[in-house]
């Protein structure tokens, strides 16, 4: 509590410092430009918002695309509604592309009006100022929706607004995006989606007590929703047997080889990467597993070996579960039916270190939005004791990552938790 009020105090000192900057040397500032209104940059704009993945976080649940009033909680108590940000008198009307600029890369458009890093300025900050007019374009061109978002419900002393200066003075890096001239053009395009449009390292960044990005453990992987996002470094990523091929083909369909994509990774890919070109995707994925060109297309086979025997584990009680509640649909072997079901073998969610993601969604099952669900809820029939005799099997029978056996104690605080 005292390390919590300490950086209070030190955020609100440097927003008062900021605003004292802001008024002597004036606010940061771009050029004014007027709006753009030729289809082909209408066109571009309409691309470069699904890349940014706009309509996930701008639409309610029954919503209108881009009108708002997503409810997004917070590690701090309440949460944020999202901004409407159709051209409407409670949108975007009567925003210049100036300002709209200046809330994409700095968070505010004046002094007195920061917003939340909910909204991830914190990563749009390498957004090129074309490409924001090009946004900004395809924004002002939609049909108005006139629908008023409901106020914030963040508590003191977060509702301050004018203390988000102190943090951006503080976490917010401001610079543009640098290629590397060493690397290739589909490399350095990757590095300018993944980190800026696309904001990955937003939720497979882990955070501080006052909720930034840890800057050196960029995309080593966090907890988001209950659920862990996992670690998308290339190191993480090839461990866990992803290809170049295959993360593209997740890319494109939210399905592959190492599994599916479920919670808010769902969202992303419908909503997103889905809808990126496929240059642009094999762009992210060279980037991500640190290749300077995708490689040849020779055909990529992921095959199940026998893992071997990491530890002195006795796996038929979890073998006895799997079968019983789980082989009708993922196979004795765990393959899985293709287009149907996903296979455990091989799959990126079972290798994961942390098992966080296996036991809840063993626990809580998924819904029917994800691209392979429903799947059942086993926490109404399974105990602790049982659903960690099954999650170490699924883990030592289907990877042959060295991982860690879990107790009916983790299971217990992994629901807890969440």
């Amino acid at each position: 509590m005292r390390l919590l009020k300490s950086l209070i105090i030190l955020a609100l000192a440097g927003g008062l410092g900021y605003l004292a900057f802001a008024f002597i040397w004036g606010f940061p500032s771009v050029e004014q430009r007027p709006i753009t209104t030729d289809q082909a940059t209408i066109d571009r704009g309409e691309y470069l918002t699904a890349l940014g993945d706009c309509t996930s976080c701008h639409t309610a649940e029954d919503g209108a695309s881009f009108a708002g009033g997503r409810f997004l909680e917070t590690p701090f108590g309440g949460g944020l509604y999202s901004a409407n940000i159709t051209p409407s008198s409670q949108g975007i009307a009567g925003m210049t592309s100036a300002e709209f600029y200046q809330v994409l890369a700095f968070g505010a458009d004046t002094v007195w009006r920061p917003i939340y890093p909910a909204m991830p300025y914190t990563s749009y900050h390498v957004v090129t100022r074309d490409d924001s007019d090009a946004i900004f374009a395809y924004l002002m061109s939609l049909d108005p929706v006139h629908a008023e978002v409901p106020a914030n419900t963040l508590p003191f002393p977060y509702n301050i607004r004018l203390s988000l200066f102190g943090w951006n003075l503080l976490f917010a890096d401001r610079s543009a995006f640098s290629p590397d001239p060493k690397r290739s053009d589909s490399w350095n395009r990757g590095a300018y989606l993944v980190t800026g449009l696309g904001h990955c390292g937003e939720c497979h960044t882990p955070r501080n007590a006052l909720g930034a990005m840890e800057p050196l453990e960029r995309l080593i992987g966090a907890k988001l929703t209950g659920f862990e996002a996992p670690d998308i470094t290339a190191n993480g990523l090839t461990e866990r047997g992803w290809t170049h091929k295959n993360l593209v083909t997740y890319f494109a369909t939210g399905t592959g080889p190492q599994g599916t994509t479920f919670g808010e990774m769902h969202l992303a890919i419908k909503n997103s990467l889905s809808k990126a070109n496929p240059e642009d995707q094999s762009a992210m994925a060279s980037y991500l597993l640190n290749l300077d060109a995708a490689p040849s297309d020779v055909q990529e086979t992921v095959e199940q070996e026998t893992p071997p025997a990491f530890k002195a584990y006795d796996a038929s009680a979890g073998r006895s579960l799997y079968l019983s509640n789980c082989s009708l649909c993922h196979g004795r072997d765990g393959r899985g039916v293709p287009s149907v079901m996903p296979a455990l073998a091989g799959n990126s969610t079972v290798a994961q270190n942390d098992a966080v993601n296996l036991v809840l969604v063993v626990a809580w099952g998924l819904d029917a939005s994800t691209d392979y669900g429903p799947m059942p809820s086993f926490a109404d029939r399974l105990s602790d004791t049982e659903i960690s005799d099954l999650v170490n099997y699924l883990r030592q029978s289907f990877s042959n990552l060295d991982l860690p056996l879990l107790q009916a104690a983790d299971v217990r605080g992994t629901l807890n938790q969440n």
